[in-house]
């Protein structure tokens, strides 16, 4: 049977106006998901739901995608759905921060990229369209990690957008020439608990023509990490992506 989950990155999704008969109904974000994952059987991980703790939205409208969207639209966030237009899973990324572009006089030498940004840069036009492997139900894609001075490594990473980040073995440091005194020691979730890693930037990650920088990747030590790479939403946010299960194929689209 063909599956095709749409997965769909929202920033700000602007504001919806109101007669000013009608009261706005504000709700504690995190109760009413809790409550909608319940009534609808859809999945968000607790540490998404921890993003939106203490935050209040709307919630008028009464079909659920429209109820999540507004009432997540102080969030960027993810929300995939099932091909009779059902919920699958929600995921929070965080707080929409509101870019502002810095001033046109200021010379390049005096603009910086913040700690952890990450940037995007594309070469080719249209959908990216990748051929995937199959391991049971998930997909692999093939991409090219480049690391510091110009070192690049093929690798298959597995489409999950249940990651923050990519997430990848810590053997490939050295092929990356990523050296462990420039990364961030952090802590990451696996299936067998909370594990010590290591956080960083990679300079970029190519599929075929197109070429994203900046992106953010954690280092786990291999035996800790099954055997598994992971492509997470340090990439996968940036698009509107769609999994074809017949065809093998996942297609990343411009929001």
């Amino acid at each position: 049977m063909k599956r095709v989950l749409t997965c769909v990155a929202v920033g700000l999704l602007g504001s919806l106006f109101f007669g000013s008969a009608v009261a706005v109904v504000k709700v504690d974000v995190a109760e009413e998901l809790e409550r909608l994952a319940a009534a609808y059987g859809f999945d968000i991980q607790p540490e998404h739901l921890d993003k939106t703790r203490e935050h209040q939205g709307r919630a008028e409208l009464e079909e659920l995608m429209p109820r999540l969207r507004e009432l997540l639209v102080s969030f960027d966030h993810i929300i995939l759905q099932t091909p009779d237009g059902g919920v699958e899973r929600v995921i929070i990324l965080g707080e929409t921060v509101i870019f502002t572009p810095p001033d046109a006089s200021a010379s390049a030498g005096d603009i910086k990229q913040p700690e952890g940004a990450e940037g995007e840069e594309k070469e080719g036009d249209g959908d990216i369209v990748l051929s995937t492997q199959r391991k049971g139900e998930q997909h692999l894609v093939q991409v090219s990690l480049e690391g510091a001075e110009g070192a690049k490594v093929d690798q298959q990473l597995l489409v999950d957008t249940g990651a923050d980040h990519l997430v990848l073995p810590a053997s490939l440091l050295s092929n990356l020439k990523i050296p462990e005194t420039s990364l961030k020691p952090t802590q990451a979730q696996t299936a067998n608990g909370k594990v010590d890693a290591l956080m960083g930037l990679l300079d970029a990650v190519s599929f075929g023509e197109h070429r994203i920088t900046g992106v953010t990747a954690t280092f786990i030590e291999d035996d800790k990490l099954g055997g598994s790479a992971l492509l997470g939403m340090s990439v996968l946010g940036r698009y509107k992506m769609t999994i074809d299960d017949d065809k093998n194929t996942l297609t990343l689209s411009k929001k």
